[in-house]
């Protein structure tokens, strides 16, 4: 049967993804790699031993051959041919279409089935076939689990770190305030928007992997420092040429246009120009003597003045460590994040009157919809068996985060509320430090003037440089060398389905023509208005698959979004 499933290898915490396109389901793909597991002792610790000792050699020769960039050399396609993308740590696994998918994970030794369904790999139920009869549906939809009414726990697994006990004090005197949430400001409302669909886009792995997770591991590490990039203001932007398709997607046998070929894990200079090579969210490539990514490999660094920290749980006790790594620092003034997955707090630190740290703190806000209660890396004993008489609970945040509740400002602000306390943090941040410059000598206006022919390192170089120079970058809002946006946010309805969608009036700095334009949800083909974010800085990642691409809004008018009943 027409069935497609995948079967992934994860060695090194690395996934090896092949995709099988017949047979996927349980009584095909699954019994097949069932049956390739050996059930005696033995026979096991042997196949395990070979199995890790085939991907080592993987490893080495993709490191070797493919993951290293050098300048003079191509990669070597023949070592990845038979998997779908590079392995790397963040699988990306992004087609929810597929009903079936099949970890075999010889680091913790756990075979896993659709996400949820966590087996010891060493001890899985043959025995008239145990295994396949356990799987049953949980009250979460789509989140199958395994019956403990018919099998004994010793024969399941979890793969979900223990997240500690919430400890609610702080070890120095403090205030609680309130974060600010609302967004007003087009720009302010842009990268708000950009964040949530850096979320959406990882939601699948998220809710797949995220409980896994360490703060010090590369998944959350890269995650956590798009969404501080981009609220601050670092993160720059690409953008493809425009064609009639889409280029991440497969090409159509008559189309004429560019596609993205199988990657290496980073692009060249036909899409990327001088900024080859340039590496992709997610992947494991790297220069030599670096380390693959874009983020700091510490769980605490500074970003300008602001200090982030990342932490499995948002808590007084993450707060105190952050408050004390900063003070040991020699800072005095200072400004925190701590930062999990789902939720963030914000924290500014001063002296008192008796020159001992005082700490303004927020409470933890959520990032967005998503919960750590939504993750499927747990036992199965966290997803109870649907029986005769019960309902399906919907965990509605992950509803949210599979529509289109990013279409107003409205929206953003009461969906995700920690991505707009963030954007508004750090805007205060940058605020501040470019206050502590010299105002200049020459009239406003004429700053203001000069704005209009820098190109866009200089103009983001002047965010910080002065109060004045601030106001008047952030008036107009470059995007790139090409794009500003100098009007909205505003509303919009979608013609035929009449979604709302959020909508701008951008400049074309080439032209001086004033593009009204509205959110296009679909993105099938490539339009001349879109954006992937570039985070870092030696070590720079597109976010390849985070595509926010608007089109003409035409006759569309603009709407009142006071009305916005989903809000």
């Amino acid at each position: 049967m027409g069935t497609p499933a995948l079967e992934i290898v994860r060695y090194n915490k690395r996934y090896y993804i092949r995709h099988h396109q017949l047979d996927g389901y349980f009584e095909g793909l699954g019994a097949q790699i069932v049956a390739s597991i050996p059930p005696d002792p033995e026979g096991y610790l042997k196949w395990l031993k070979s199995m890790r000792e085939r991907y080592a050699a993987r490893e080495r020769a993709l490191e070797q051959h493919v993951y290293e960039i050098h300048d003079l050399s191509e990669p070597d396609y023949s070592q990845f041919r038979e998997f779908i993308a590079l392995p790397s740590e963040l699988p990306q696994l992004h087609d929810s279409s597929l009903q079936y998918s099949y970890i075999i994970n010889i680091d913790d030794e756990v075979l896993t089935m659709d996400n949820g369904i966590h087996w010891v790999l060493g001890n899985i139920p043959r025995q008239d076939d145990l295994w396949l009869r356990a799987i049953v549906e949980s009250i979460y939809l789509r989140k199958p689990t395994i019956s403990l009414d018919i099998c004994p726990e010793k024969h399941m697994a979890s793969l979900a770190l223990e997240l500690p006990k919430p400890n609610k004090v702080i070890d120095y005197a403090f205030r609680i305030v309130t974060p600010r949430t609302n967004i007003r400001e087009a720009h302010n409302v842009f990268l708000i928007f950009v964040l949530a669909t850096v979320l959406i886009d990882c939601k699948n792995d998220i809710i797949g992997f995220g409980r896994e997770w360490s703060p010090d591991s590369f998944p959350f590490r890269e995650l956590a420092f798009a969404l501080v990039s981009i609220a601050s203001g670092q993160a720059k932007f690409h953008s493809f040429p425009a064609q009639q398709c889409n280029p991440r997607h497969d090409c159509l046998w008559n189309c004429n246009s560019q596609h993205l070929p199988k990657s290496p894990g980073w692009l060249d200079e036909e899409w990327v120009g001088n900024s080859a090579p340039l590496l992709e969210f997610g992947s494991m490539s790297h220069r030599p003597g670096e380390p693959p990514g874009a983020s700091p490999i510490e769980t605490m660094y500074w970003l300008d003045d602001v200090l982030v920290s990342l932490t499995l749980v948002v808590d007084g006790e993450a707060i105190s460590k952050a408050v004390s790594w900063g003070i040991e620092q020699g800072r005095t003034n200072f400004q925190i994040v701590v930062l999990s997955l789902f939720k963030v707090s914000f924290s500014e630190v001063s002296l008192d009157d008796d020159e001992k740290p005082f700490v303004r703190v927020s409470s933890a806000v959520a990032l967005s919809p998503l919960r750590a209660g939504y993750c499927v890396s747990t036992h199965p004993r966290e997803r109870p068996e649907l029986k005769d008489g019960m309902k399906i609970q919907r965990q509605r945040g992950q509803y949210i985060m599979q529509s289109n509740w990013k279409g107003t400002a409205r929206r953003l602000r009461n969906m995700f509320p920690g991505l707009a306390a963030l954007v508004n943090f750090f805007e205060v941040a940058a605020s501040r430090r470019a206050a502590s410059k010299s105002e200049g000598i020459l009239p406003q206006e004429l700053y203001r003037m000069i704005l209009d022919f820098v190109d866009y390192d200089t103009w983001k170089t002047c965010l910080v440089v002065s109060r004045v120079l601030r106001f008047w970058c952030l008036d107009k809002y470059r995007l790139d060398d090409r794009m500003r946006i100098v009007g909205g946010p505003f509303v919009r309805l979608q013609k035929n389905q009449k979604e709302r969608l959020l909508s701008f009036e951008f400049e074309n700095m080439q032209t001086g023509k004033i593009l009204p334009m509205m959110q296009d949800p679909w993105c099938v083909k490539t339009a001349e208005c879109n954006w992937m974010p570039v985070i870092g800085s030696n070590r720079k990642a597109l976010m390849l698959n985070v595509v926010v691409q608007f089109e003409p809004a035409g006759d569309v008018p603009v709407e009142d979004d006071s009305d916005d009943e989903r809000t």
